[in-house]
C-alpha cells in the first residue's frame, strides 16, 4: 500500500511552472498525463524517468514554503544560511523520498476531481488513482504567492495525511534531543 501511495505523490506532483487558478487541473492533468508517458518509455533508464519527472514538477512546488512550514518555530530562530541549507536539503529528501517509485506504475486510471478553493489563497486539488482493486485518494494543496495570480503545491495529503505535517511532528521530536546541524546530516 505504501508503494501506491508514494506512486500517487509522483503521479500528482507534475508541471512545468506554477498555475494561474483557472488552470490548475488542465494542468495538472497534463503533467500527469506526460509523466505516465515518461513511465511508460522503455527506452529510458530508471534514472532518465527520474530526471525528466523531476524537471516536469519542480516548478510548481514551492520548497522553501514546504521546508518552512516543517520546521515550526524552529524556522525563525535560522540564520539566512541555515535555512538555505536546509531548504535544500529538505527539497532533495522530498524529491528522492518517491521518486525511486516511478518503477511501479502499472496502468492504473487517473481522475483529477475539480479543484476547491478553501480560502481565496488556498486552493486543493484531489487526485484518484484507480487500481484493480484499490482507490488512492491524495489532495495537493495549493496556495496563491503575495502579488501574483501563480499557484505553487505547499503540502500533499495521502491517505489523508499531511507529508509536512509528519515531517513537522519528526523534526520537532529530533530536535527536543540533537541539534539542528545533526538534523541536516540525516537529512
Amino acid at each position: 500500500m505504501l508503494k501506491n501511495i508514494l506512486l500517487i505523490l509522483i503521479l500528482t506532483m507534475t508541471s512545468s511552472y506554477a498555475v494561474q487558478e483557472k488552470n490548475i487541473k488542465s494542468v495538472m492533468d497534463a503533467k500527469i498525463k506526460q509523466s505516465i508517458k515518461i513511465f511508460k518509455n522503455k527506452s529510458l533508464s530508471q534514472k532518465q524517468k527520474n530526471k525528466k519527472v523531476i524537471k516536469i514538477m519542480d516548478p510548481i512546488f514551492s520548497y522553501a514554503t514546504m521546508a518552512k512550514i516543517s520546521l515550526g518555530k524552529r524556522w525563525k530562530k535560522l540564520s539566512s544560511s541555515e535555512k538555505k541549507a536546509f531548504t535544500k536539503a529538505f527539497e532533495h529528501k522530498i524529491k528522492y523520498s518517491y521518486i525511486d517509485k516511478l518503477k511501479l506504475y502499472n496502468n492504473q486510471k487517473v481522475m483529477t476531481l475539480n479543484p476547491q478553493k478553501v480560502k481565496k489563497n488556498r486552493i486543493k486539488l484531489t487526485t484518484k488513482i484507480i487500481g484493480n482493486t484499490e482507490t488512492y485518494k491524495i489532495v495537493n494543496s495549493f496556495y496563491k504567492k503575495k502579488g501574483t495570480n501563480q499557484w505553487f503545491i505547499y503540502d500533499v495529503q495521502l491517505a489523508g495525511v499531511s507529508i509536512i505535517q509528519t515531517y513537522r511532528k519528526q523534526f520537532k521530536a529530533f530536535l527536543k534531543t540533537k541539534s539542528f546541524d545533526a538534523l541536516l546530516k540525516t537529512l
